[in-house]
């Protein structure tokens, strides 16, 4: 064997077990999110993932606090909890409580976060997740202004004054806490339909990957989570402006939130920073990667030769979709 055939060898060697690497050192170091016993102050908890979320970390040990604006969709996620939490076979002391708070306001924001650690007697939450969000799927053209406005309110800032205000507090009193942001597969990838909504989805990349390097200071760790499609009363509502090009885009597969819900803390069991829980949404992430910290080590980088590919296959059908739809529906200039 020639010293090129050796290197070949031993990078092919290298190369088919470097997908082992990842799993051998999370069983070294073990489960990265364990949230029982801990305060949990979570978003958007009285629907969809947000409610299946607080009902999985109820399952686990969690102490939970669910903030959402409607008072009875809250109260009934409260019961559900409880009903998980009796299913344990280790029964503990949990505490569920809900708090109603328009979180696009920042001071309503401050003030719930207020109740909830004067409810958990004056504890700052160690984990904060955030799920609350909405979406208006329109054409571009036919979108107000005022959806762009509203999305990214909903979405980045109530996102945001939350983080932040929590944040301020885990630094005050030396919580090595963890914040857990929930952004979209479209924040990984623009569509059509989806102008306003895209970029408040962004925007919670970019906080969450230049949080996750600042919070080396404090010793709080940032993790953020990517859903594909989630059959919730969202995606219901959405549906209703959604144009048919952009469904057809999509296609019509998903998860439910409970299965959404249970990947999602199995990807922050892990320890992965951009947590993922269907396989394309996974491709894409790896496709717009950036300088991000690997997720498996070995998967990720052998997904890297082929997600240009792939990437690529997926701009020219959309983008084919697209320009068969303008020609079929839309009336040519003159």
């Amino acid at each position: 064997m020639t010293a090129f055939e050796s290197v070949c060898a031993n990078l092919f060697i290298l190369l088919a077990l470097s997908p082992l690497v990842t799993p051998i050192l999370n069983l070294i170091r073990g489960s990265q999110f364990n949230p029982e016993g801990k305060h949990v102050y979570l978003t958007g908890g009285s629907i969809g993932l947000g409610r299946a979320v607080a009902i999985e970390l109820a399952k686990q040990g969690a102490h939970v606090t669910i903030i959402a604006r409607k008072e009875g969709p809250l109260k009934e996620t409260v019961e559900l909890m409880k009903e998980a939490a009796a299913t344990r076979k280790v029964k503990s002391e949990q505490k569920f409580h809900w708090v109603s708070a328009d979180l696009t306001d920042r001071e309503q924001a401050i003030r719930a976060l207020d109740e909830a650690s004067t409810l958990h007697g004056g504890r700052v939450p160690d984990i904060v997740m955030t799920c609350a969000g909405t979406s208006i799927p329109r054409f571009f053209t036919e979108a107000p202004i005022e959806d762009f406005e509203w999305q990214m309110k909903v979405n980045y800032f109530g996102t945001l004054y939350t983080v932040h205000e929590a944040y301020k507090r885990m630094v005050e009193k030396g919580v090595k806490g963890k914040i857990v942001m929930t952004s979209s597969t479209l924040g990984l990838i623009g569509l059509v339909g989806y102008t306003s909504y895209c970029p408040t989805k962004f925007a919670l990349r970019g906080l969450a990957e230049a949080l996750r390097n600042e919070g080396h200071l404090h010793g709080i760790t940032t993790q953020i989570y990517y859903p594909g499609t989630m059959f919730s009363p969202g995606y219901e509502t959405e549906n209703l402006t959604k144009p048919l090009l952009t469904r057809e885009i999509e296609g019509s597969t998903g998860l439910t939130p409970e299965d959404a819900a249970k990947g999602m803390l199995k990807g922050l069991r892990k320890g992965y920073f951009a947590v993922t829980t269907d396989f394309d949404t996974n491709f894409l992430r790896v496709a717009a990667k950036g300088v991000t910290p690997y997720a498996n080590i070995g998967w990720d980088y052998i997904l890297s030769i082929i997600a240009p590919i792939g990437a690529t296959s997926f701009l020219w059908e959309a983008d084919g979709k697209v320009v068969k739809y303008g020609k079929k529906n839309l009336k040519k200039e003159l």
